[in-house]
């Protein structure tokens, strides 16, 4: 590989590394909150956040390594117009043919690995995922219970609260209890402490309440009934429900013929070759003018990418509802775009208008 070449592909490298970098922490950053909202209300435990995170990194990869990519190949062949450089590589014969062999190391890298990942990685991931969700469903009340927090369980026939929770988290303190029960009558429970105890026989999770009140009653009518005790033993909910595997789960090899599963088919294979042409129209539209910054179309150029993307998007989603064949596919989303790349580097060999 000549001098030139190592020149550019170290740049796009150091480009792309750190446009990654920050389109992933913008989008994880984004679903992380709404993790860390959803463990707050109780749905898991705040630990599992992080786990969660990690399982759908390749998922979150996938979708913004084609923008880094084609990001990098703009602002460093911008750089190269705007300080003259590709004037002084095009006169020692670097042509179009030359600068897409050169940038055909970093793209097919990154084309290798988004390929990786939607093929089998992120499919594999998202399986983990719903398993480690299901298990986490399935534990009961007492693990999610946050102090401090009101959590909402059954659909919202109960609400749990405790005030505060032991370090070794198996003793809650001033716990609150509010249960609309099937005859429409209202159960509150007050009590000073709880402890999970498990029945070894049938499995079932019992919160054992010491020292409270159970109040039990109508809304707006009299005649409350009022219940001290000093130990009461309430059944906690254990989800047992099991889902199975989502379609972008799924195998590669396990996708049918279903319209959704068609979808997921062409979507899986358009991510790689969204990176291959937007590669090409990134270098197409990376020339500037002279008397042009590097940056002089970057908004242009990703505003054509993310064209491209909502329309990957939208045709997917006609294919899941059957409205597009799958003959079709994506592949006339992928052919328009194609053929603007190659309008785009064609002029590339073209003088520019100062």
């Amino acid at each position: 590989m000549s001098v030139a070449a190592r020149y550019i592909n170290r740049e796009v490298a150091a480009i792309f590394v750190v446009t990654l970098l920050m389109l992933l922490l913008v989008a994880v950053g984004g679903r992380f909150i709404g993790y860390l909202q959803e463990a707050a209300m109780g749905k898991f435990t705040g630990a599992t956040v992080l786990t969660i995170m990690y399982l759908r990194l390749p998922e979150f990869i996938q979708i913004v390594a084609p923008f880094a990519l084609y990001t990098a190949i703009v602002l460093t062949m911008g750089r190269l117009y705007a300080d003259q450089e590709m004037v002084v590589l095009q006169g020692a014969g670097a042509g179009t043919k030359k600068l897409l062999s050169w940038l055909s190391l970093p793209v097919g890298v990154v084309i290798l690995g988004v390929a990786i990942l939607a093929l089998y990685a992120t499919p594999m991931t998202l399986r983990e995922l719903a398993s480690f969700m299901t298990e986490q469903r399935s534990q009961s009340e007492f693990e999610t219970v946050s102090p401090g927090t009101f959590h909402i369980y059954d659909r919202g026939r109960r609400v749990t609260y405790s005030e505060a929770m032991s370090q070794d988290r198996r003793e809650l303190q001033q716990v609150f209890m509010a249960q609309r029960l099937e005859d429409g009558r209202q159960a509150l429970i007050w009590a000073d402490s709880g402890t999970q105890e498990v029945d070894l026989a049938s499995g079932a999770h019992y919160l054992v309440l010491q020292d409270g009140r159970r109040y039990e009653g109508l809304p707006g009518t009299p005649g409350f009934r009022t219940i001290e005790f000093q130990e009461l033993r309430q059944r906690l909910n254990i989800s047992t429900v099991s889902r199975g595997p989502s379609v972008e789960a799924l195998p590669l090899g396990e996708l049918g013929s279903t319209a959704a599963e068609q979808a997921e088919w062409h979507w899986r294979f358009a991510l790689p070759l969204f990176c291959l042409i937007g590669g090409m129209l990134g270098l197409g539209v990376s020339r500037v003018k002279p008397r042009q910054g590097r940056f002089a179309r970057v908004v242009p150029s990703v505003l054509m990418m993310l064209i491209y993307y909502l329309l990957l998007l939208i045709n997917r989603d006609a294919l899941a509802e059957g409205q597009v064949t799958p003959t079709i596919g994506l592949w006339g989303v992928h052919a328009v775009f194609l053929a603007i790349a190659v309008s785009y580097l064609r002029r590339l060999g073209r003088p520019v208008a100062a």
